[in-house]
């Protein structure tokens, strides 16, 4: 399996992250972002979106992170994709965190990293009130539980996760979530764990 990546993409690290877990070694390729590897005819050809990562297993193609994630981890038989209707829990799990969570997340890194020298305050308050009005839901959730989906690791931690190494760089508004605090407290120092963290 080769997967095309970049550590710079938080949504590469999911994928990194899971296949640590899982033991998988792949063969890797990291497009240069900056140089445009990304936009080359032949990765478009592969992933018309222009993006990292891609997965590539025989005539199997995959992108999108979460997918990818769900291929690897049903390549054998695993509690962080477990063969019951637990997926669907996962599942949802997995869908809140791009429709929802990553999608305040994503308008904040735009403005501190992309847009630094010159942000839009506007965007910023906006997506940092959505950011803590979901991250307030998973809070909640996760009083009940002592991970996203319940006592073990799941794919849908992996996914949630990689939004938590951005608290300082992207001054996420995370005070007082104690449960989130907990979860990503010992989720981030686990051998896997620690691939989700930037830098």
């Amino acid at each position: 399996m080769k997967l095309y990546t970049n550590l710079f993409s938080p949504n590469a690290r999911k994928v990194h992250a899971v296949a640590s877990e899982l033991g998988i070694e792949l063969e890797t390729q990291t497009l240069d972002l900056r140089a445009g590897e990304q936009r080359t005819a032949e990765y478009l050809a592969l992933n018309p979106n222009g993006k990292v990562p891609t997965l590539v297993d025989g005539d199997t193609v995959l992108w999108e992170s979460n997918a990818i994630m769900c291929y690897l981890a049903g390549k054998g038989d695993t509690e962080l994709w477990p063969k019951s209707a637990k997926r669907y829990d996962i599942l949802r799990w997995m869908f809140w965190e791009s429709n929802h969570l990553t999608e305040a997340l994503n308008r904040l890194f735009g403005q501190r990293f992309f847009n630094r020298d010159n942000p839009d305050q506007g965007i910023i308050d906006r997506a940092t009130k959505d950011f803590r009005k979901y991250a307030e839901v998973l809070d909640a959730n996760l009083a009940r539980n002592a991970n996203v989906t319940g006592d073990t690791l799941t794919l849908a931690d992996f996914a949630i996760g990689v939004c938590f190494g951005y608290i300082q760089p992207l001054e996420l508004p995370v005070e007082g979530l104690d449960n989130i605090h907990r979860w990503w407290g010992a989720f981030s120092t686990t051998e896997s764990g620690k691939i989700l963290l930037p830098g």
